[in-house]
């Protein structure tokens, strides 16, 4: 799995300066390209005549040339290697469109903004690009970890490969090992197991049912893990609890990526699309590479 042409949205915070940095960093390692997007918005746009709007979009060009120039410098790249994109619209609806533009196979984005924590422009941009999205996005939450002294971006040690064990889980847990091989990462197939609600007169039942779920979930990462490359480290892991929660506790750590599938359908991954993924994010400071099927999807 290699990133060629890569897609970064910022908006001039500091946050966003950490998911270019990351966007540069895997462009410099696959040899790929960036173009890096701000997107004005539309009402602002709407309020000037013809000539302003084109001098604030001439001024937001320069500015946006600066912004990258100062955030990249630690990192050296080469710099025609470089676009700068200026739109006016919907954030999400103006990335998606870019992404087709310049052939993107990789977006990378902050999650959150200059409007706030959690929901507000990044946020809530970043939701909805995953619900829509037909190619891989990273998704970058703030890291105490970047705003260190010496910090790099993208030093990946651990892959955490999130499985539901239905579906195509096969080929989920396989583009986790690409993944990790690509950056020489230990990888780690978890499985989240939902506590059964049982009422007390079926208590002996219930223990009966978890431990026959419980063996079925072991054999089956253990299959899975002699399938995958021998040069790989890897590791298992059977947790109990809310799938969103139990990953972004696996996911504490400076140096871990989760990779993880999106999902069409209404099961335990997406009961809105993305949502998992999101609710990750928002819970923890690793970042999250999420990948569509439809595009991408291997069936085993």
């Amino acid at each position: 799995m290699t990133f060629r042409s890569i897609l970064c949205p910022i908006d001039f915070s500091s946050h966003s300066r950490e998911a270019l940095q990351h966007a540069v960093a895997i462009a410099k390692r696959f040899g790929g390209r960036v173009a890096v997007m701000f997107v004005e918005d539309p009402l602002l746009a709407a309020a000037m005549s013809g000539s302003s709007a084109r001098k604030l979009i001439a001024r937001t060009r320069i500015e946006l040339e600066r912004f990258v120039t100062r955030s990249i410098a630690p990192l050296r790249p080469v710099q025609n290697e470089i676009a700068h994109v200026v739109a006016t619209g919907n954030p999400a609806n103006e990335i998606l469109r870019a992404a087709r533009r310049f052939r993107s196979d990789l977006i990378v984005i902050g999650t959150q903004g200059l409007s706030g924590f959690r929901k507000l422009f990044f946020g809530s941009t970043t939701e909805q690009v995953l619900r829509q999205v037909d190619i891989p996005v990273l998704a970058i939450p703030p890291s105490k970890r970047s705003r260190s002294k010496g910090a790099h971006p993208m030093t990946i040690g651990k892959v955490i490969a999130p499985l539901d064990l239905t579906g195509e889980w096969q080929s989920d847990a396989m583009r986790a090992a690409n993944v990790a091989a690509a950056f020489g990462a230990e990888l780690l197939l978890v499985h989240v197991l939902t506590p059964i609600q049982a009422p007390p007169w079926l208590g002996s039942a219930a223990r009966g049912t978890d431990r026959q779920r419980v063996e079925r979930a072991r054999t089956a990462l253990d299959r899975m893990a002699t399938r995958l490359s021998s040069d790989l480290e890897i590791c298992c892991r059977l947790v109990t609890g809310n799938p969103a929660d139990e990953i972004a506790k696996l996911s504490k750590g400076a140096t871990s990526l989760a990779v993880m599938s999106l999902r069409e359908d209404s099961g335990v991954w997406g009961a809105r699309r993305g949502s998992i993924a999101y609710r990750v994010l928002t819970h923890s400071s690793t970042p999250v590479l999420a990948l569509p099927r439809r595009r991408l999807g291997v069936r085993s």
